[in-house]
């Protein structure tokens, strides 16, 4: 055989040969080059993922993580979700979602740690200087009965009204921070409790207080300053929001389960917002937190808050004035009321007049079965005046006592100096919006 005829032979031989040999090689070849495509996919998807890990982490450090903080303080801030929306349900969401909660609550408890600390701080001065104005106050009142001198007289009373207002504000300041009201008085008439809760607040001329309880009525020893209080914070709130030279209304009522304060002033109201955040503070079961209430700090429903949760009365503020600003209502209740003898306990010369509906019989007594539910008084027989013993001489004057002229222009001037030095007063910072 010729090598013409051979070589084709011996070509396609060669073929088949190294088709045989190469067709596995290049199988194999395939296969782990599709495994390598797969695994490089694979570490593309795990670099993408990390990525996106990293990405989140960022965003919780940087953008979750402040706006909790912030709305911590402030609710009405939203705290952002996760970057990616794929995340959700995922394991990174679960642990981002832990981060959050641990540091609400360690923000929260250091909060109400160093909260706690300024409020035993706040009750440990106000003490102190509570105590000392009750001093002042009554240095001043044995100045005020042992000078004739009208000029003396004035300016001792423009220091008792400024005192009685530094005091107002140091009394409601430790009752916010946890104190007492630190003053035990006995059962006082409603009246008298209204008239003393006006001459802590300045402007106080512009009060009117009138009385339209149909019985004595008296508040229990232990809640005479709790609702002195009270009365206080609401009267300088309504002075405060009566702009001008408009009056304020105060007024004291007896209903069928006790009674009621009601205070009208003439300002602006408030919006639905500001009625619920009122009324959350006086609900006295709203947590209060001194860095929640504002610079300067608007103290005053909160401080009320703070006396009706230990005392038991209530207070709203969700019913407008009839002078289109806000009505407040003091609800006392009856088992911090009682029924007073007018004669072992005759109101002051400064109450405000009553203005009884009805009067029971003369030296008649209600029912003890009546809808207040207050102790029932005695009977009272009224007694026919007696002449006075025929023996009885009246009292020479003293040699030394001054002739009636003297006395009346001392007294005129006395009179003179009260009037112009309770007018005079003024103060340094406004009442501030109590709300």
């Amino acid at each position: 055989m010729s090598i013409s005829e051979t070589l084709p032979v011996a070509v396609a031989a060669g073929t088949a040969a190294a088709t045989l040999v190469g067709t596995p090689l290049y199988i194999r070849a395939r296969g782990r080059f599709r495994r390598l495509r797969a695994e490089r996919d694979a570490a593309d998807q795990e670099n993408a993922r990390l990525r996106g890990w990293a990405a989140e982490n960022e965003h919780l450090a940087t953008a979750r993580l402040p706006a909790l903080v912030t709305h911590l303080t402030h609710p009405h801030v939203p705290v952002p979700g996760l970057r990616d929306r794929a995340l959700v349900g995922s394991s990174v969401d679960v642990a981002h979602r832990q981060v959050l909660d641990l540091v609400s609550r360690a923000v929260a408890a250091e909060r109400e740690r160093v909260d706690e600390a300024a409020q035993a701080v706040m009750r440990g001065a106000t003490t102190v200087i509570q105590a000392k104005s009750y001093r002042l106050q009554s240095e001043i009142r044995e100045m005020q009965y042992r000078f004739d001198d009208p000029l003396i007289a004035e300016t001792a009373m423009g220091l008792d009204q400024l005192n009685e207002q530094n005091l107002r504000r140091i009394q409601a300041t430790g009752v916010l921070c946890g104190a007492s009201p630190g003053l035990t008085r006995a059962d006082s008439s409603l009246g008298d409790v209204l008239k003393g809760a006006q001459s802590r607040v300045r402007e106080y001329q512009r009060i009117t207080v009138s009385d339209h309880l149909v019985q004595p009525l008296g508040v229990v020893a232990r809640a005479v300053e709790p609702v002195a209080v009270t009365v206080a914070e609401l009267m300088a709130n309504a002075v405060h929001n009566t702009h001008g030279t408009l009056p304020v209304e105060a007024s004291c009522h007896q209903v069928e389960s006790g009674a009621c304060v009601v205070i009208d002033d003439a300002g602006v109201g408030m919006n639905a917002e500001e009625v619920a955040f009122a009324t959350r503070l006086l609900s006295g079961t709203w947590p209060v937190m001194l860095t929640e209430l504002g610079d300067p700090p608007r103290a005053g429903f909160a401080t009320i808050g703070r006396l009706v949760k230990q005392y038991g009365f209530s207070v709203s503020v969700d019913k407008p004035s009839p002078y289109g600003g806000v009505r407040a209502v003091l609800f006392i209740p009856g088992h911090l009321l009682t029924l007073l003898d007018e004669k072992a306990h005759p109101p002051s010369a400064m109450a405000p007049t009553q203005r009884r509906a009805s009067s029971p019989g003369h030296g008649e007594a209600p029912d003890s079965g009546s809808d207040a539910g207050l102790p029932r008084r005695r009977r009272v027989r009224s007694q026919p005046p007696q002449p006075a013993p025929a023996s009885q001489a009246p009292v020479a004057a003293p040699a030394d006592a001054r002739t009636p002229d003297e006395v009346a222009s001392t007294y005129s001037a006395f009179q003179a100096g009260t009037a112009s030095g309770r007018a005079a007063v003024t103060t340094d910072h406004d009442e501030g919006n109590l709300t």
